[in-house]
């Protein structure tokens, strides 16, 4: 493996040990009780190197998000100039993502345990934000559309939306997660403009 391989692995795994120590400690004392400093202390860790790994306490509890972000955009960059945006999206969106770490307990937090805690929704609000304004900016970048061309923002905002609403719904009905988000991107493939319209009556 290569130095930069190995310098890859490590902060994967020093991201991990942070996630997991915060469950840990999410498990024992509750959100509210549990410190940066001792999410740190119990990955032993420095608390900067926390701030290394993520922006906010709430961020470690909703876990990976700018990464996946990046492989969006780079999708996107990378893609047939032939192949619709969506179409190129697709694939990344509906990959199984990661098991969960081994070892960790199965008292694990879920999704919508988190958001009850008014700091993790709010986070989570800030970060989908955030996330639409990047996916627009790169999709404006790579199509080449002029200032103040309204249609890269659509675009993002209607692969976040459908992005959210899967995952979401995915928390509600984890065994039909990938049917969910395969249902959620057909219908933007499909496009909007019958959506909702009665069928002739035959």
């Amino acid at each position: 493996m290569t130095e930069l391989g190995l310098r890859e692995s490590k902060k994967r795994r020093t991201r991990q040990a942070l996630i997991d120590a915060a469950m840990r400690l999410y498990r024992e004392k509750g959100f509210e009780g549990v410190t940066v400093a001792e999410i740190a202390q119990e990955a032993d860790v420095a608390p900067r190197t926390f701030f290394g790994y993520f922006e906010t306490k709430e961020d470690v509890f909703l876990g990976r998000g700018d990464d996946r972000l990046e492989i969006l955009v780079h999708a996107i960059r990378e893609r047939d100039r032939r192949q619709p945006i969506l179409a190129a999206l697709r694939p990344v969106l509906l990959q199984d993502r990661e098991p969960p770490a081994q070892g960790l307990p199965q008292r694990t937090p879920g999704l919508a345990e988190l958001l009850r805690h008014p700091a993790v929704a709010n986070r989570l609000r800030e970060r989908w934000n955030r996330w639409e304004d990047m996916l627009a900016e790169a999709i404006a970048e790579d199509v080449g559309a002029r200032p103040g061309d309204p249609r890269p923002r659509v675009v993002a905002a209607a692969i976040a939306g459908a992005i959210r609403v899967a995952a979401a719904e995915a928390q509600r009905q984890p065994r039909r997660r990938k049917q969910i988000a395969e249902e959620a991107f057909e219908l933007l493939a499909s496009g909007l403009g019958r959506y909702g319209a009665a069928r002739p009556a035959r």
